[in-house]
């Protein structure tokens, strides 16, 4: 009786530990603090530079997390510039070049901000991912995660991450070149409820050598919508 009264305690006591996700699930989770999936939309994401008073918004319209088109709204004589992703190619247009432009995920677009940045946000898809270690941090605790990159055509060759042990809310990632050397630190911030689920609305870049160079990225008017499947064409942007 002794027994199966401790065998029956054990078995309840298994029922209620959790088990612990993976590393490639907590990066697919916080994928969707960061963006909205593979729900077609678009949102709009405004740019401004510590020290420059210029600022720079985007129309970003997302059929999938791998096909994209930015269009720039601000500055006034920007206006009309596009940038197209599909997978991991990229093409640049503008009214005055008139041919779309091959150009690299890893580009500055401005300040600290890299095309790559507003155009991809498919971490579980690019990267391979490991947990370093859990940690604790003004009462919150927190997944380290080493992401490696799968090939060489994303952004970056190895992100530091740090994810929200409890809700897997990104917290803060380092970049890193593919020749291994560290570029920025971005900090994810101002968690709003968009399309059911709390997404991260602010980012912010500090360069990694360079502390006080600092960009700002707001995302803001997101709204489901569907694109017919010609805008995402490079040879539609010649019109």
């Amino acid at each position: 009786m002794k027994n199966l009264i401790l065998g029956l305690s054990l078995c309840l006591f298994s029922l209620n530990i959790k088990a612990e996700p993976n590393a490639a699930e907590i990066v697919k989770k916080a994928d969707l603090k960061r963006g909205l999936g593979n729900i077609s939309h678009s949102f709009k994401v405004t740019i401004t530079n510590k020290g420059d008073t210029k600022i720079e918004a985007y129309k970003v319209s997302f059929r999938d997390m791998n096909a994209s088109l930015s269009e720039q709204l601000e500055p006034e004589r920007a206006r009309g510039r596009k940038m197209l992703m599909k997978d991991y190619d990229m093409w640049l247009y503008t009214p005055n070049i008139k041919k779309p432009l091959r150009i690299s995920l890893e580009q500055k677009l401005s300040g600290e901000v890299s095309y790559g940045d507003i155009a991809k946000t498919n971490y579980a898809e690019d990267y391979d991912a490991k947990i370093i270690s859990t940690e604790k941090k003004n009462n919150r605790d927190m997944y380290r995660l080493e992401l490696t990159t799968k090939n060489k055509k994303v952004t970056y060759g190895k992100i530091d991450y740090i994810v929200d042990k409890k809700d897997f809310a990104p917290i803060e990632a380092i970049f890193y070149a593919l020749s291994g050397k560290p570029l920025k630190r971005a900090e994810f911030l101002e968690f709003k409820f968009i399309a059911g689920n709390m997404r991260s609305t602010k980012m912010v870049i500090h360069d990694f050598l360079l502390p006080d160079k600092i960009s700002t990225l707001i995302f803001s008017e997101h709204k489901p919508e569907k694109f017919d499947d010609s805008i995402f064409n490079k040879d539609s942007l010649e019109f």
